[in-house]
């Protein structure tokens, strides 16, 4: 018997609080100003992260193996278009941004990649997948 899905919205938004008031404060005393391009790139993760994890989600009740395709998919998805908007922010910045945003962004990344996997494969071992 599958166990009830757990709701993802509001750690979600717990999750992404805790991370900008920690991205807020790590810009603050490194003396770099909060940009709208930092805050940019958290509500990016945000809303990738959201519409990843409903549409992975919906495969969990389908064929045994459809959660962990969209799993790996979602993955490959999230560093592909993630890869293209950090070249394109690179390219498109000025100079003395681009660190600091470069910086935001890969550790961002990596937040919302073990938020989303550790989410994720609980799912899947409370499903009788993992």
């Amino acid at each position: 018997m599958a166990a009830a899905p757990r709701p993802l919205l509001l750690p979600l938004l717990l999750f992404t609080a805790a991370v900008g008031a920690l991205l807020w404060s790590s810009l603050k005393l490194a003396g770099v100003p909060v940009g709208p391009v930092h805050l940019g790139i958290l509500v990016y993760f945000g809303l990738a992260s959201l519409l990843l994890h409903r549409w992975q989600e919906g495969g969990l009740e389908g064929r045994p193996m459809l959660f962990q395709q969209r799993f790996m998919a979602g993955l490959v998805i999230k560093m592909l278009v993630s890869l293209v908007l950090l070249v394109v922010l690179v390219l498109v910045l000025p100079r003395e941004m681009v660190l600091s945003v470069a910086i935001t962004f890969c550790a961002l990344y990596l937040a919302y990649l073990g938020f989303s996997t550790a989410r994720l494969v609980g799912m899947m071992r409370r499903n009788g997948r993992a």
